[in-house]
């Protein structure tokens, strides 16, 4: 259990949340949502050889390879999604993406029942460890106004975004499949292009709205259940 809890800590609190910040310094911040979405695809391809009853079919391989054509898509606008090392930020949040997949399916294959604030608290407590240790390496004597907007945004990460989100998240793993527990992954896009667009003037090319409605299908294909056709009568 303890393995499972430094597994959060490290990876998905702390080096999965440091490339993706670092990568939305230069990406536009729906991009960054969108990209997130490829959660599901990584997931469903470690548990097809993790955990045995949650294999790839047809339906998740073509699903996997629509999205995956759509990040490519996404990687070859370069220096339109963004400002700065553009290519650098998409790298760093797909690797974050692919990273973060590993300790959701590690956390499923334990077959263990874990308290979800428990395991939310001391990951982010480690996390914050971690990074008070790098601030004093790196950052000494940096100071963050103290103004509206940042603490607003310190205090949306953390309790919103952070407390609530992955409590509830870790609390479906006792419920459901790790594949259709990643199926949230497909909210934050809809919500974070909408805010973008109205509040930052962030639009993305048409390429880029093709690949990334690739992506979002590509992940629905992975998560969707196939409906059984009903007899007639």
């Amino acid at each position: 259990m303890l393995f499972i809890y430094l597994q959060y800590g490290l990876i998905n609190f702390s080096l999965c949340y440091f490339l993706t910040y670092w990568g939305a310094k230069y990406v536009f911040s729906n991009l960054g949502a969108i990209l997130w979405s490829l959660l599901p695809l990584f997931v469903a391809g470690m548990a097809h050889f993790c955990i045995p009853n949650d294999r790839l079919n047809l339906r998740k391989a073509l699903g996997m390879s629509i999205g995956l054509f759509g990040a490519i898509m996404l990687l070859t606008q370069g220096e339109s999604l963004g400002t700065g090392e553009v290519t650098l930020g998409l790298f760093a949040i797909l690797l974050s993406v692919f990273l973060a997949a590993w300790p959701n399916v590690y956390l499923k294959m334990q077959n263990e029942k874990v308290d979800s604030y428990h395991l939310n608290g001391f990951g982010m407590s480690f996390a914050g460890l971690i990074f008070s240790i790098f601030y004093f390496i790196y950052e000494r004597g940096q100071m963050i106004p103290l103004d509206f907007n940042n603490l607003g945004a310190v205090f949306f990460l953390t309790v919103p975004g952070t407390v609530l989100t992955w409590g509830i998240y870790i609390w479906l793993f006792n419920h459901l499949p790790v594949t259709q527990i990643s199926y949230t992954a497909f909210y934050p896009p809809i919500v974070a292009s909408l805010v973008g667009w109205l509040f930052l003037g962030e639009s993305l090319p048409f390429v880029a709205i093709v690949g990334s409605m690739m992506i979002i299908g590509g992940g629905y294909l992975v998560v969707s259940k196939k409906r059984p056709k009903k007899a007639l009568n």
